[in-house]
């Protein structure tokens, strides 16, 4: 399976210095799927978290047993799947970095716990790779509609921006018939929901986290107001911010901060909030409904050029800022992208005539595909 940041990850990991490399992302983006392809290329051990004995093999050690366990796997790539699961095995896996030198590849699904877990305890020592739906090259070349290196033709990055804005693109769906689409999607939503939220969290219910991801999902885009989202799933404020961050720690959603723009100061301390799949976004809502009859359509756009760009930026290991700005007059700009000192600012629109400003760069149908090849 093809995607993009295969060839980077194994270069390092075929590095002189050894290193640790997580691969974090949303559930069902292929984290595992590309781990297992890159370590075949290695002699390698896989463990996986999701099996206690695998847990208690790695993580229930002595200073004495660790050597042990050194010498047993000496020369190999370690690859741990579903570390999320234990995230405390990562002074294990510093100590096994430090002392005898091993490479390792992780892979897990809660990104914020995972990056808490490296900054306090892997600093200075991992590289850390986000994993995005497929992009429309990784599409067409699963699809054997595209050689490797080969552009996306633009007709064909047209035609499949409908379906990227209405069922998203997670690699499940190459081989699932349309009639199985969105019934898969709905499933797939629930088991995040509840599931996934309630091992990360340790939820009670999880009725509230579905609640609240609803009234996110119909206002994408939009700017995101806790008082009255607290009152909408009667949560308090605090209750709001720790389930959003709940959703941002599942890879569900990301979340964008204003950003002040040409010595013009942003006023909203607001927040707007994008969701990593707009299948599953639409699967939230109930609406699978073709693009020209829904009155979202302009949501869609946005949304789906804001994670188009995000995923680029990442893949290229940008550093950068993602943002919007609104001015103390009302005045808005979509997306703002900031590169050190260079700015590029983006206004989404469904009017295919519309003439933006003079700095601004209009993401239409005609051209939204190109931010999502």
């Amino acid at each position: 399976m093809y995607r993009q940041i295969t060839a980077p990850i194994e270069e390092l990991l075929r590095g002189k210095t050894p290193i640790i490399v997580m691969i974090i992302g949303l559930r069902q983006t292929g984290k595992t799927t590309l781990a297992k392809e890159i370590c075949s290329r290695f002699s390698y051990q896989q463990f996986n978290f999701d099996l206690a004995s695998d847990r208690a093999e790695f993580f229930e050690q002595t200073r004495h047993s660790l050597s042990a366990f050194a010498e047993r796997y000496r020369g190999q790539l370690l690859f741990i799947d579903e570390v999320q699961k234990l995230p405390e095995s990562t002074s294990i896996i510093k100590h096994l970095h430090d002392q005898y030198g091993f490479r390792f590849l992780l892979t897990g699904s809660s990104a914020l716990k995972l990056r808490r877990a490296a900054g306090d305890t892997l600093a200075g020592r991992v590289r850390i790779w986000h994993l995005y739906p497929l992009s429309f090259t990784e599409l067409l070349i699963q699809r054997d509609e595209l050689a490797m290196g080969a552009p996306v033709p633009p007709e064909r990055g047209r035609a499949l921006l409908e379906q990227a804005l209405v069922y998203g693109a997670l690699p499940r769906l190459i081989n699932l018939p349309p009639a199985e689409q969105a019934p898969y999607l709905r499933d797939f939503m629930d088991t995040i929901l509840v599931q996934d939220a309630l091992e990360i969290s340790a939820l009670r219910k999880s009725t509230k986290l579905v609640a609240l991801a609803r009234y996110l999902a119909l206002q994408i885009g939009q700017l995101v107001n806790v008082n009255e989202l607290a009152q909408l799933t009667e949560l308090s404020r605090a209750s709001v911010y720790h389930y959003m961050e709940v959703l941002e720690q599942l890879s569900l959603i990301v979340r964008l901060r204003p950003i002040s723009v040409s010595g013009r100061t942003a006023i909203s301390v607001k927040e707007k909030v994008y969701f990593t799949d707009l299948g599953l976004r639409n699967a939230l809502v109930n609406n699978f409904e073709p693009l020209n009859v829904r009155l979202d359509r302009g949501q869609l756009l946005e949304n789906a050029a804001c994670l188009g760009l995000k995923r680029q930026l990442d893949y290229n290991r940008a550093t950068y800022e993602l943002g919007f700005f609104r001015s103390p007059a009302g005045s808005e700009i979509d997306l703002v992208l900031k590169q050190g000192k260079r700015e590029e600012l983006f206004e989404v629109k469904t009017r295919r005539t519309w003439r933006p400003p003079v700095g601004v760069t209009a993401i239409t149908p005609d051209n939204a595909w190109e931010y999502l090849r």
